[in-house]
């Protein structure tokens, strides 16, 4: 009887020390620093007023937080490292508490209906490389202390209601590579501190009333591929100073889009275009008030797909040397004030899709090699 009970109580011990461990385990999952990030999802959802399709149906306690739905953990210390909530129709606002999820990288809230201002708390976010708002209803500023997330490589906050002007702490994010602020309600120019950024490979600030003009310093961008500035409203310079821009864009030799459409223009078209990098793809110049000739040096594009000049008042003839642009699949010159005959060398366009010339004053016949 004594060995019986004697085992009793060693077994009542063990058990007693296993279900004391994995009691341990469960709580040290939720417990100390992860205990945070449990907490500042709570709050997300908290802050979540309309979720049609059931995104946060699964941030309850039957489940880890790092097995909610959107929810990605490190493996290693279990925190928080990617909130992806796209397109989920979720509405609501956004917490400070988010500027605790210390070890989040990507942020993901892409195509929702948030709203109110984007918390200053996210500076806090020192390991953040992906940031997007993009389509959303956030209104008031940028906030100044994103310079702090230091390692930002991508910044989307377009399609928002976002007002006031860049703020000059962005120069200070070395890391950026894709910045896009479209589809605002951002003033105060383009800030020359953007040429500061040498990493920048996407810059697309379109549809927004900054006024001002492109800033010299841009072309310190070598890096840059694609530069969107379509619809900027209010531009206070003049005809002699507003065409310098595309002398400073010369010296970024990987420019790949160039879309400058709908801002006002009103110089000659310049001779230096063909100054471009040879790596462009698209130039899109439409509806703008550009006149003078098109420039025979635009033959030195030999890379450009895509040539729109449409809306504008270029006049004269167009160069011959157009058919050296071997890559050309779309041209719109259409609403011109175009003169003399469409040139037989454009019959070397052989990959040439679209062909626009309507509303300007060429004459004399089609040319027959355009049947190439």
């Amino acid at each position: 009887m004594v060995c019986s009970s004697s085992s009793s109580s060693v077994n009542f011990l063990f058990y007693s020390l296993v279900i004391f461990l994995t009691s341990t385990t469960i709580l040290a999952s939720y417990g100390g620093r992860n205990e945070t990030d449990h907490q500042a999802l709570l709050k997300i959802k908290l802050m979540i007023s309309q979720d049609p399709y059931g995104a946060l149906t699964s941030w309850n306690n039957s489940l880890h937080f790092c097995d909610w739905t959107g929810v990605t953990c490190g493996k290693r210390h279990r925190r928080v490292t990617s909130l992806d909530l796209m397109s989920q129709g979720l509405e609501g606002s956004l917490p400070l508490h988010l500027g605790n999820l210390s070890f989040l990288r990507w942020l993901y809230l892409f195509n929702n209906n948030f709203q109110g201002a984007i918390p200053h708390e996210l500076g806090r976010l020192s390991r953040l490389r992906f940031h997007n708002l993009e389509l959303n209803k956030f209104n008031g500023t940028i906030p100044h202390n994103i310079s702090s997330c230091s390692n930002l490589e991508v910044l989307d906050l377009s399609y928002n209601e976002l007002v006031g002007s860049m703020p000059k702490e962005m120069s200070f994010l070395s890391k950026l590579t894709f910045v896009s602020l479209g589809n605002n309600n951002l003033t105060g120019g383009i800030p020359p501190f953007f040429g500061n950024i040498t990493s920048m490979k996407v810059f697309d600030v379109v549809e927004n009333p900054l006024g001002g003009s492109i800033p010299d310093t841009l072309g310190r961008c070598k890096s840059l591929t694609e530069f969107y500035y379509r619809n900027i409203f209010g531009s206070d310079e003049g005809e002699a100073d507003e065409m310098k821009f595309i002398d400073t864009l010369k010296n970024c030799t990987r420019l790949e889009v160039l879309d400058i459409s709908y801002c006002n223009f009103h110089g000659v078209l310049p001779k230096s275009i063909g100054n471009l990098s040879n790596q462009l793809h698209y130039l899109i110049w439409e509806e703008d008030q550009l006149h003078g000739n098109l420039p025979t040096s635009i033959s030195n594009l030999v890379g450009l797909n895509f040539l729109l000049l449409h809306g504008n008042q270029i006049t004269g003839n167009i160069p011959s040397t157009i058919g050296n642009l071997q890559n050309l699949q779309v041209v719109y010159l259409g609403e011109n004030q175009l003169s003399g005959q469409i040139p037989d060398t454009m019959g070397n366009l052989s990959l040439l899709i679209t062909l626009y010339l309507y509303s300007n004053m060429l004459e004399g016949v089609i040319p027959s090699s355009l049947g190439n």
